[in-house]
């Protein structure tokens, strides 16, 4: 199984002149913990993400609603290929600490994200991590 088939959801992209504010709201109404950030000039080209963590560490770190996500956006972002075995997306997940994954195409550009819940939704994706890593131990963490 792809990392491209168990996408559950539209991308939502947001830009780096975003105010927190704004990126708040938007994880509120479309109920997410996590938001892509995309170029001004081409929506496909990945530029950070944003957690509701990061905003939440941001404000307790003094910032205001007002800034930007791009002030406070993670650069370095996970990414696999929507063509890569699903284990590869657990994979990512768990050598980086991280609950979400951005999947891209092979020319790189954006196609969805992908979460630990995905992961865990579906009982044919556990099997083919399982399958596909039974040696491999995972480290457990958040």
């Amino acid at each position: 199984m792809n990392v491209g088939d168990i996408i559950t959801r539209p991308l939502v992209t947001i830009y780096p002149s975003t105010t927190l504010l704004k990126a708040a709201r938007l994880m509120v109404e479309q109920n997410l913990g996590f938001l892509v950030i995309c170029d001004t000039e081409d929506k496909a080209k990945l530029v950070g993400v944003i957690s509701e963590r990061d905003i939440i560490k941001s404000i307790a770190a003094g910032r205001t609603l007002n800034d930007k996500v791009d002030d406070v956006s993670t650069k370095r972002v996970v990414t696999v290929k929507a063509s890569s075995e699903v284990a590869e997306a657990a994979k990512a997940m768990n050598q980086n600490r991280i609950r979400h994954v951005v999947v891209v195409d092979d020319q790189g550009k954006l196609k969805g994200v992908v979460s630990m819940r995905d992961l865990v939704g579906e009982r044919a994706t556990l099997t083919a991590i399982l399958q596909s890593h039974e040696k491999q131990v995972f480290i457990g963490g958040d």
